[in-house]
């Protein structure tokens, strides 16, 4: 029985390579999106390491108010190197007639723990300062620049000798105030309030593992906030982050599409049984029973989804490392592909079983009726004539309008699905805009915290989906005409002409996307939001700043794409000659 089952499951699938590709896109380009999401946060942990063990890092990093106090944590048990505290202040320089905080560290000859790895130039000496590398890059300073800080006494002029990378540093301006090296004299000349200095101690201990639990024994020994204490496993995390808003959207997009996912295969699966209405109740007259006729779906959609899922994976490795790239400004190295074999398997697991239980309902739902009906019908009819049929019929709309609603929701099924994945397309533009709104009214001369690749990651997704819910109003132009041939003949032999004919189905399309793409617009500004307080933290609306004209487009470019994607097919359709359509089998 699995082996005719499996048989039947793919027989005919050459006539079924459109809606077969769109499952494959579909469900490829969820996997792409579930594996970027899991790949992007792993991508910088070689290149992190390698940063950490070129700076000897700090097992343990402590920030603390007074210099004694960092002696207490060198004499811990388990310490097995310590190092001179590093006093560090805050001080003011000046960036292009701008004020820019920089957080200040006092050298007082070379560190031997959590050293600063040189990326260019030379170390720092008297009246000179070295900036982190991504505060540099960020500020679009260069070495040989000569950099005015304010200070009691006066302007004070440092010359920019180097950059240097620290693996506890994070990037700026995510991080803020940016670092930077001077030595210990120069920051008694910047800052010379001593009382406003913190200093840093570093420790290793002899076993890194057990850095957690160290930094707990340690808190307890001090006042609560006079102490900021950082175990490595904190410091990678930290470095980390830097792919958490990638992660959001990303999730975010692989959420949408899977949604998309539910609404199209359901959508196919219908038209395909409405399609083998009578071949369906032969099976089930020879022995089938109604879930092995559902079952035979389910299958084909699971194979189309693995082959999806396969594909998918080898995007969403490659692009991981392309979207943590600016990770590297902080790093020795760029991000890495890591391709996890778990990974793919995490995203199967995700996407199968929804792919499957929607092909397996639509089936089922579609599969109720008894096998002398569907053998005398031939194939599966609309539902009966409903309140909102007859009140079709009653209004004052033109008779194309008015034909093209009454075939819609007939099948409503079909119709609720397909709004519904118009609408989830339009949500994605909207939240798009959005956030790319809010990044241009950010002030000139701001240093954004959001990497670029972001809004071009945002944007190429927002394409995909929209190429995925284009091809399948295509698809559903198609099978919509494909039902509807003798209807077309019928109407073309009582007077309609081809172009009433044709509008009778453009025009309906195309008025539920004008009524979709409204919807979308006020889901599309919560999604951002909610996005933007997942990434970020804060649920600030002011940063909804989107222009009414980009709103505006969406419910025009919508409904313009829906009428291009089903125009060509209806078109080709009301060309045929009446009596060739009313013969159509």
């Amino acid at each position: 029985m699995i082996a005719t089952l499996l048989k039947l499951s793919f027989a005919g699938i050459r006539l079924r390579l459109l809606a077969s590709t769109l499952t494959i896109l579909l469900t490829g380009a969820a996997a792409a999106t579930i594996v970027l999401t899991l790949e992007v946060g792993t991508t910088a942990r070689d290149p992190w390491m390698r940063t950490f063990n070129a700076a000897h890092g700090a097992h343990v990093l402590a920030s603390f108010r007074s210099e004694a106090d960092s002696r207490t944590v060198a004499n811990l048990p388990g310490v097995v190197e310590s190092d001179r505290p590093v006093p560090m202040a805050t001080a003011t320089m000046i960036v292009d007639g701008r004020e820019v905080r920089v957080l200040l560290a006092g050298l007082d000859g070379q560190p031997q723990i959590n050293v600063p790895v040189q990326m260019e130039g030379s170390g720092v000496r008297a009246g000179t300062i070295v900036l982190e590398n991504s505060l540099a890059q960020a500020l679009g300073i260069p070495v040989g620049t000569s950099l005015t800080f304010t200070t009691p006494s006066g302007p004070n002029e440092l010359e920019v000798v180097g950059t240097a990378v620290l693996p506890s540093q994070p990037r700026y301006p995510r991080s803020n105030p940016g670092l930077a090296w001077v030595t210990r004299t120069t920051l008694e000349q910047l800052v010379p309030d001593q009382g406003s200095w913190r200093w840093q101690g570093a420790v290793r201990l002899t076993d890194p593992s057990t850095a957690p639990a160290f930094v707990g024994s340690a808190y307890r020994l001090f006042p609560p906030g006079t102490v900021y204490l950082q175990s490595w496993q904190d410091q990678r995390a930290e470095a980390l982050r830097e792919a958490d808003p990638i992660k959001v959207i990303a999730t975010a997009y692989a959420l949408l599409l899977i949604i998309v996912s539910v609404a199209v295969i359901a959508i196919l699966i219908g038209a395909r049984v409405s399609g083998q209405y009578r071949e369906i109740a032969l099976l089930k007259a020879v022995g089938l029973t109604p879930r092995q006729v559902s079952t035979i779906f389910a299958i084909e959609a699971a194979t189309l989804g693995a082959v999806g899922i396969l594909i998918g994976f080898v995007p969403g490795v490659l692009l991981a490392p392309r979207l943590a790239a600016p990770a590297a400004a902080t790093l020795l190295g760029s991000p890495e592909v890591a391709a996890n074999p778990w990974h793919i398997l995490v995203a199967g697991g995700v996407i199968l079983p929804v792919i499957v239980v929607s092909a397996f309902a639509a089936a089922r739902k579609s599969t109720r009726s008894t096998v002398l009906q569907a053998i005398h019908s031939g194939t599966l009819l609309p539902a009966s004539g409903s309140r909102l049929g007859r009140a079709i019929t009653a209004s004052a709309l033109p008779i194309p309008m008015m034909l093209g609603l009454r075939d819609l929701f007939a099948r409503r099924n079909r119709a609720v699905w397909l709004i519904f994945a118009i609408v989830v397309t339009g949500t994605a533009m909207v939240a798009t805009l959005s956030m790319q709104a809010a990044l241009n009214a950010r002030p000139s001369g701001e240093v954004s915290d959001v990497p670029a690749e972001l809004p071009a990651l945002a944007f190429t997704l927002d394409a995909v989906l929209a190429v995925i819910t284009w091809s399948a109003l295509v698809a559903v132009s198609l099978l919509s005409i494909r039902e509807r041939i003798r209807d077309f003949g019928v109407l073309r032999a009582i007077g309609l002409t081809p172009n009433q004919v044709t509008s009778s189905l453009v025009s309906v399309h195309s008025a539920i996307a004008l009524i979709s793409s409204l919807i979308s617009i006020p889901v599309g500004l919560a999604l951002y939001l909610a996005i933007y307080w997942l990434a970020s933290g804060s649920s600030d609306t002011k940063l909804v700043t989107t222009p009414w004209w980009w709103l505006v487009a969406v419910p025009i470019a919508i409904p313009f794409a829906t009428a291009v994607a089903s125009s060509l097919p209806a078109r080709l359709a009301a060309q045929i000659p009446p009596a060739d359509a009313v013969r159509y089998e």
